[in-house]
């Protein structure tokens, strides 16, 4: 369907639960049955009929209709709204080496990352020391600083510049280079990124998400002691075809996660420890210990996860639609309608939990259970 000369989706994705998504600003909203009929209805007439057993059911009269009639008009203007394009500048100078380097080399692939001072190493190489190598390089990229922005370059091609306060969208637009590199694919392959882990075992698979703090990656930790491998850990891609593919990056293991991890893994005391900043303070980087490598994998299977002393040991099948509360704000979606397509499809065939516990060896069991 279109409104206003661009496109918009809407599919029933879960009881009582409609997703909508708008070409225009790449917006999605998770409505219910009624304010989607309402919704679509103010697309197609401006006359705003309004169906009388629709509302009989929902118990709504007229003049109650007035009020949500302006809130659908105002959330249609604001879904229609062009969404941000970043259109990096072009004419940025570069040395032609820098003597901060690294290479890392994943999947028979190898890059060179060079950087302009030692400062801006830490901000990309512990998560891959482990895939450090000496082999001859296929691409470079330089990482720069200049005029307190981060400029990156894709052999002496300019990318984009980023600020102190947008550091997270530049190491998440580093993540995806290195994964489409590695991979050997482009840009337009990929339909979404998720703030999430995604593990494998045996036939399944399955991705935790959750607010930061809230123990997914000490959870991860837990699942690969556990014969679980790692495909990706806080930046989980999928592809336009909805295979969920490798980030090769250690996972980020906190302080107070230390002893536990030092019970599961021998190696874990021999790892470099780096201080983040005050929120995050020391962190180290525990890379898969895995024999077995999995490039790719479909994932249906998606954990909001909770730890806490005082939480229960429960897991609970959720609405689709409040699953998406939480992670639609952290993900980051291609605004092409095939990707759209594709991220609508995947949702309606996964199953979305909440996982609290208060206890490594229930939540592992809990898991087992639903795989």
């Amino acid at each position: 369907m279109t409104t206003n000369s661009s496109q918009f989706i809407s599919q029933e994705i879960d009881l009582n639960t409609h997703i909508m998504w708008f070409e225009k600003s790449n917006k999605y909203i998770v409505v219910n049955d009624l304010l989607n009929n309402l919704i679509l209805n103010r697309i197609d007439s401006e006359k705003f009929p309004i169906n009388a057993s629709l509302l009989k059911q929902n118990k709504i009269n007229s003049e109650k209709l007035k009020p949500i009639i302006d809130n659908i008009k105002n959330l249609l203007k604001e879904c229609n709204q062009d969404y941000d394009k970043i259109n990096p500048e072009q004419s940025h100078s570069i040395a032609d080496k820098y003597i901060h380097q690294s290479k890392f080399k994943f999947n028979g692939r190898v890059v060179k990352v060079e950087y302009s001072d030692e400062r801006l190493k830490s901000l990309i190489d512990p998560k891959f020391n482990h895939l450090k190598c000496n082999d001859e390089e296929e691409i470079i990229y330089k990482v720069q600083e200049k005029d307190k922005k981060i400029n990156l370059f894709k052999n002496k091609k300019f990318l984009g510049s980023w600020g102190n306060k947008k550091m997270h969208e530049f190491q998440g637009k580093v993540s995806m280079e290195l994964t489409s590199f590695f991979h050997g694919m482009s840009d337009s392959d990929w339909t979404a990124v998720f703030h999430g882990s995604t593990l494998f075992r045996g036939d399944n698979c399955l991705m935790l998400t959750g607010d930061s703090g809230s123990g997914k990656s000490s959870l991860s930790a837990i699942l690969m002691a556990n014969n679980f491998a790692l495909i990706a850990d806080d930046f989980s891609p999928m592809n336009d075809k909805g295979f969920h593919y490798n980030f090769p990056s250690a996972i980020s293991i906190k302080e107070g996660f230390y002893n536990t991890a030092k019970s599961l893994f021998k190696s874990f005391e021999d790892l470099d420890g780096y201080y983040i900043n005050d929120i995050k303070g020391n962190v180290k980087y525990l890379p898969d210990n895995q024999n077995q490598l999995i490039l790719k994998s479909t994932c249906n299977t998606i954990l909001n996860v909770k730890f806490g002393t005082g939480l229960k040991n429960e897991m609970k099948l959720i609405n689709k639609g409040k699953a998406l509360e939480k992670i639609l704000p952290d993900a980051w979606i291609s605004n092409d309608i095939k990707d759209a397509k594709v991220f609508i499809t995947w949702v309606k065939s996964s199953m979305f939990y909440n996982l609290t516990y208060n206890d490594n060896d229930e939540a592992l069991k809990m898991i087992n259970e639903i795989l």
